[in-house]
């Protein structure tokens, strides 16, 4: 008797591997369970900054923290960047393509409706990279994998 993969499975994601999800909403990271055994989350939270008690009405903005560059984490076996619409698309795309150099898999989950894979390609091509032919992962929900071109 066979069984069909999980989507999981079908994004390579590996026993004992770290996942990186780049993606808030419940929909999109629940089509990843379930997880093969022993896979870890990356969490890409930012650190919490102290309040400051200073009011900087009268001195200025020179009380306010410096910016900090985002981090390029490391470790990361597959990476996947799950959208709900264009907008949002590109909104991930300025935020994490430039920090997924190191990542081994990345893949983009994506509406099939709400995302035309036109756009996604162009998207991704302006950051250096390629979109892979799409992968079913439902009747509504897709996947493309990225390679740096």
């Amino acid at each position: 008797m066979t069984t069909e993969p999980t989507n999981a499975e079908l994004l390579g994601i590996q026993p004992h591997s770290l996942v990186w999800i780049v993606g808030d909403s419940v929909e999109e990271t629940a089509l990843l369970d379930p997880f093969p055994e022993g896979v870890e989350t990356y969490s890409d939270e930012e650190p919490e900054q102290p309040e400051s008690w200073l009011d900087d009405t009268w001195t200025g903005a020179e009380n306010r923290p410096e910016p900090t560059d985002p981090v390029k984490p490391s470790g990361i076996d597959t990476a996947v960047i799950a959208v709900s619409n264009s907008q949002e698309f590109h909104m991930r795309l300025d935020d994490v393509l430039p920090r997924m150099g190191s990542v081994g898999r990345v893949w983009v989950v994506y509406p099939v409706e709400a995302l035309p894979l036109p756009i996604l390609r162009t998207g991704v091509d302006e950051y250096g990279w390629t979109a892979e032919t799409p992968v079913e992962l439902d009747e509504t929900w897709a996947a493309v994998e990225l390679t740096l071109s």
